[in-house]
């Protein structure tokens, strides 16, 4: 009997070891739990890198090419801003990065987007050239990602929308 209450003595002074160390916050992060600069912290700790933002990224681009080539210059417009955003987040959880990302919006997206709101097809198309080759594959390969080449793929990345509707983009 007297081993019986020493084994479960020592399970729960081993469990609230186990509680208080896991709410300090230094060894398990949590973002609920621990002083406001723990949890900025942890929060910090699980932003996506530019990988996982490039993922998105690459399928507004596709999509936007997509709904230009069938005159669907709203969902056109919709898609580049959307690219635009995501590229933002990127700029803030990566900063190290935002002066580049910064050029190539302003440099291979403004374009697209003058070429959008002129509902010019063969200008973007040539506009949207210039951006993979020498904005997305040559900046990939400046920053040592050379193994990393845009191409477009031979459809839409999300098959549901209609590319070929009929639109016109918004006045900004």
């Amino acid at each position: 009997m007297l081993r019986r209450v020493a084994r479960w003595g020592a399970v729960v002074v081993a469990a609230t070891l186990m509680m208080v160390f896991a709410q300090s916050g230094s060894n398990n992060p949590d973002i609920f739990n621990g002083s406001t600069q723990d949890r900025v912290d942890a929060l910090a700790k699980i932003q996506p890198g530019l990988g996982t933002i490039m993922i998105e990224y690459g399928d507004r681009i596709t999509n936007t090419y997509y709904a230009a080539q069938g005159g669907n210059w709203g969902l056109a417009q919709y898609q580049l801003h959307e690219a635009t955003e995501i590229q933002e987040v990127g700029e803030i959880t990566r900063p190290e990065h935002a002066e580049m990302l910064k050029a190539v919006e302003h440099s291979y997206l403004d374009p697209l987007n003058e070429r959008i709101m002129a509902m010019d097809w063969p200008g973007f198309q040539q506009a949207f050239d210039t951006m993979v080759t020498q904005g997305c594959n040559a900046c990939h390969a400046a920053t040592g990602h050379s193994y990393i080449e845009y191409k477009l793929p031979p459809q839409p990345a999300e098959s549901y929308l209609n590319f070929d509707l009929s639109t016109q983009p918004t006045q900004p």
